[in-house]
């Protein structure tokens, strides 16, 4: 904790030190600005998750410019994932393993609505004639409604525990009869 600590002065110290000294080509003695896509840009790869079989990683990266959800296995370059998602307008967020590693659950609104259903792709599936990806199942397919994914038990991997505002936009009642995999 000590050294911690001690590190953090020690980086205090020495930003406070930079701030101080102008630096060049900045006006007026003040820091170049950061460019704002550092902060606020896509990463290259994000929340990388391992299957609960440990078989295979999922992550989001972007595609056509917007973060969608690729699977690799777990021996495999980054480089050689494939793409399970294809939405070029709206980012996933967010997304599960099913119990069973057979399934990636996610939550996904149309257009920014902010009314999200959840979705589940077979990352092993082959996509249909046409689309580059497998077809994913929503399984809520509620319209003017917000579902969460609450929970995924560990008793029966098909199930999952899911809450809907459809009673009261308000509250969010639960509801378990999805199956990842029906």
């Amino acid at each position: 904790m000590k050294s911690f600590l001690f590190a953090l002065c020690v980086l205090s110290t020495g930003l406070a030190s930079a701030q101080q000294k102008p630096q060049p080509g900045a006006g007026a003695g003040l820091p170049p600005l950061i460019d704002r896509e550092l902060f606020f840009g896509n990463p290259e790869i994000a929340t990388a998750t391992l299957s609960p079989d440990g078989k295979f990683i999922a992550f989001r990266k972007p595609w056509n410019g917007t973060m969608n959800i690729w699977v690799k296995k777990a021996e495999d370059s980054f480089d050689q994932a494939k793409r399970i998602t294809a939405d070029a307008k709206r980012p996933i967020n967010a997304f599960f393993w099913s119990r069973d590693s057979k399934y990636i659950l996610f939550v996904q609104d149309q257009g920014g609505d902010e009314n999200f259903n959840v979705y589940a792709v077979d990352p092993s599936a082959p996509p249909a004639a046409g689309p580059e990806v497998p077809s994913a199942r929503n399984l809520t397919e509620a319209k003017g409604v917000r579902a969460f994914i609450y929970d995924l038990p560990r008793t029966n991997p098909d199930l999952i525990h899911v809450g809907l505002n459809d009673r009261d936009a308000a509250w969010h009642d639960v509801w378990t009869e999805f199956k990842a995999g029906a």
